[in-house]
């Protein structure tokens, strides 16, 4: 059980590693023209996540890269204010609507149980999109951040959508390893 639990983890770093070579954060080219001064690959769930922190202003532009998904599926990145796990998180979601277009929105996470619902997060967020290509979602977001602060616990995930309802996401696997910390302005 040993050697096929350090395989299976092993393989996991190994697609991650190359998922982020293979869309390398400096020469990723945004179809907006956008760039952002600072990108990190992030462990699992083949994403990325780009940013611009602006100190004068405290706030942020971010892009969220999500690949290896199909459009029928829902993908959330977030920060949790207050802790590490994802019950607090303040999300940005993504996911392919009835019409067939991309929709983005706001959640807060209060439970485990959450479906996603929109709603206001605990700071603004005056600018959010998102797109689908190639397998991938990309969502872009402004976000002023909470004052005094720079970092963060984030965590980032994807499910299915049945009808216009987001389901659960996985509870095994990489899908329970995706949290993590950001600070935005060393660029960590």
């Amino acid at each position: 059980m040993d050697k096929l639990l350090t395989t299976l983890l092993l393989t996991s770093i190994l697609f991650s590693t190359t998922y982020a070579q293979n869309h390398n954060c400096s020469s990723f080219a945004f179809r907006n023209n956008q760039i952002f001064a600072t990108c990190i690959p992030l462990p699992v769930l083949n994403s990325v996540l780009h940013w611009t922190y602006y100190p004068n202003n405290h706030t942020v532009d971010l892009a969220y890269r999500h690949g290896g998904v199909p459009n029928t599926d829902w993908v959330a990145w977030g920060l949790n204010i207050d802790g590490t796990m994802m019950v607090g998180s303040q999300c940005l979601v993504a996911f392919r609507n009835s019409s067939g277009e991309i929709h983005a929105y706001t959640s807060p996470v209060s439970s485990y149980s959450t479906q996603l619902a929109e709603g206001a997060l605990s700071f603004n967020v005056p600018r959010i999109g998102a797109e689908y290509s190639n397998n991938e979602f990309i969502i872009f977001a402004t976000l002023e951040l909470p004052a005094g602060r720079t970092s963060f616990s984030q965590a980032w995930q994807n499910g299915g959508v049945s009808g216009q309802v987001l389901t659960a996401h996985a509870m095994s696997g990489d899908n329970l390893r995706s949290i993590g910390s950001v600070d935005f302005a060393n660029g960590l």
